[in-house]
């Protein structure tokens, strides 16, 4: 009975060490020094991240997707772009960030090494017509949700408590059977569509 008892003990452990190292696992990027009018940049636990290089029409100049890797080195030669402002962005699963890079009338390339945008994505759980959304380390966000005709059934700018946001709804399957959460943050808004 106590070596059954050990075994589920242990058996916990597991479970609850691989649900916080899947948080852990969370990429980050580290911006090198700009020389030669070339973008460096090296993104850490690169687990199915994408990168995507944009100007701010939002036209995308590059696109890429990293598999899993531990870390991987990039460069982005920008030495025939004009100058403006541009946007490095790298997407997995849980996590956005976004920095702004700036090239100037002479040519010369500037990175922010601070994110414009650091924003883990909302997580969801449905169950039925039961839906859960999560949010950490986030600031206030406004949450809205609406059918595919456009109408809005929900929408309020929540505060979070503790870096967390925690909301349950229960969608009415008369009303619709497909809706839309949409979670909006400093104009970027991340929609999941919610089919019952």
């Amino acid at each position: 009975m106590k070596s059954i008892l050990k075994l589920s003990l242990v058996i916990g452990f597991l479970f609850g060490s691989m649900s916080v190292s899947a948080k852990d696992g969370l990429f980050s990027i580290s911006l090198a020094e700009v020389n030669s009018k070339t973008l460096r940049f090296e993104v850490f636990n690169a687990e199915n991240v994408s990168l995507y290089f944009y100007d701010e029409k939002q036209d995308e100049i590059y696109s890429e997707k990293i598999g899993n890797r531990n870390s991987v080195e990039k460069s982005y030669d920008l030495s025939t772009l004009t100058a403006g402002d541009y946007f490095l962005v790298a997407e997995s699963d849980f996590k956005i960030e976004k920095y702004k890079v700036t090239i100037d009338k002479n040519g010369n390339v500037l990175a922010e090494k601070t994110p414009v945008l650091a924003f883990n994505k909302p997580e969801y759980t449905i169950e039925s017509n039961i839906v859960k959304l999560h949010l950490d380390q986030v600031d206030d966000v406004t949450v809205s949700i609406s059918d595919l005709s456009n109408n809005e059934y929900y929408k309020k700018t929540v505060k979070s408590q503790n870096g967390e946001i925690n909301m349950k709804f229960d969608l009415n399957p008369s009303n619709s059977k497909h809706y839309i959460i949409s979670v909006e943050k400093n104009g970027d808004v991340f929609n999941r569509l919610i089919t019952l």
